[in-house]
């Protein structure tokens, strides 16, 4: 369901960072990892101010896991006053104390993320926080010919034109 309404956020990424940034200064600069059960169970789609922004959008990381949610604040919780993103290297290196037991590939890093996101994005969307996808023009196929055909069909042509 989408509405016409104009959307909160330019993107998932910009929901995320607004997100965390408010959870740090609900939680008094002492929040701790966010877990599953911290997640609203209902969203609030005529959302009229910041705090039902925050509820909207956690609502749209529900069903992701623990490492999913850890990942998704590691890279987009804040990071003092700058706006600088941390890195999936960054975020690998931090999981070595968060999750000792679990080695992680830079690779798995970015698939996690990728899952992540997506879930994030759909629910957003759903809720026209953020605009719909784009429609994509379809490419316009075009059939290959050999020489010896294209030839052939340009004489064709011009025979016909006389």
């Amino acid at each position: 369901m989408f509405c016409e309404t104009k959307s909160r956020f330019k993107g998932a990424e910009e929901a995320l960072r607004f997100y965390f940034r408010l959870r740090e200064l609900l939680h008094r600069g002492h929040s701790t990892r966010l877990v599953a059960n911290e997640l609203p169970a209902d969203a609030c789609p005529a959302a009229a101010s910041a705090i039902d922004d925050y509820q909207s959008i956690g609502w749209c990381m529900r069903g992701l896991d623990e490492v999913a949610l850890w990942l998704l604040s590691e890279l987009y919780g804040p990071t003092c006053f700058g706006v600088h993103r941390r890195t999936f290297s960054h975020a690998r290196r931090a999981s070595r104390q968060e999750f000792p037991r679990r080695e992680f590939r830079l690779r798995e890093v970015a698939l996690i993320h990728e899952h992540a996101l997506g879930v994030v994005k759909r629910g957003l969307r759903e809720l026209a926080m953020i605009p719909g996808q784009q429609m994509k023009p379809m490419p316009v196929c075009r059939r290959i010919m050999s020489v010896s055909k294209r030839a052939h069909l340009h004489d064709d042509r011009a025979a016909e034109r006389g």
